[in-house]
């Protein structure tokens, strides 16, 4: 099975191969770059966070939050006059951050499964194409290369596209965790603020 797969980036169907390929690795960056981010750069003492802020002490807190997103909400509300406006105008940009390429999940998804079926649109074309002036041994050979060309685009888009909806899944509910986590923390300090 796994020569096959490497036989199909040589053959009629390569040009499909190695574009999946491609989008494959974009999608595996995305999802390297946004697991690293959420799980380890934005790792935060949540209940740590939440005791500081209840006792207003929110400089330590935005010592607390690190890297997290929840920071530039702390910091946004430094200017005690007008914190709410100020908290206003962080709140999208945290999201902004927060959901950064966690689209082009699914996007990653939808483009490998529609170039495998694109692959196996050629290859059947390729595997038809000029049967009627072939020879029997001629027309065997194309028809089998060409339907194993048309058939390995479609699994490898297949392997491709199923772990980036899955990883989007994942993905996209971490990210909605974390904003819901921002938004709680942006009520206490609102709550604490008045």
């Amino acid at each position: 099975m796994i020569t096959n797969f490497l036989d199909a980036f040589s053959g009629p169907g390569a040009v499909f191969m190695y574009a999946i390929l491609a989008i494959f690795t974009y999608g595996l960056a995305i999802c390297i770059d946004r697991i690293i981010t959420y799980h380890i750069k934005w790792k935060v003492d949540s209940s740590k966070l939440r005791g500081e802020i209840q006792n207003s002490q929110f400089d330590q807190a935005i010592q607390t939050a690190g890297k997290h997103p929840v920071h530039k909400l702390l910091a946004s509300t430094s200017n005690e006059e007008h914190s709410w406006d100020s908290l206003a105008i962080a709140a999208p940009l945290v999201e902004e951050e927060v959901r950064k390429r966690v689209s082009s999940l699914a996007m990653v998804a939808n483009i490998s499964t529609m170039l495998g079926l694109l692959g196996t649109v050629y290859g059947l074309i390729f595997a038809l194409e000029g049967l009627d002036q072939a020879s029997a041994i001629e027309r065997t050979s194309r028809l089998s290369t060409g339907i194993a060309a048309a058939m390995l685009t479609t699994a490898w888009g297949l392997i491709v596209g199923v772990p980036a909806l899955l990883a989007h899944n994942y993905i996209s509910n971490t990210a909605n965790r974390i904003l819901a986590f921002c938004e709680s923390i942006a009520a206490e300090i609102m709550a604490q603020k008045k």
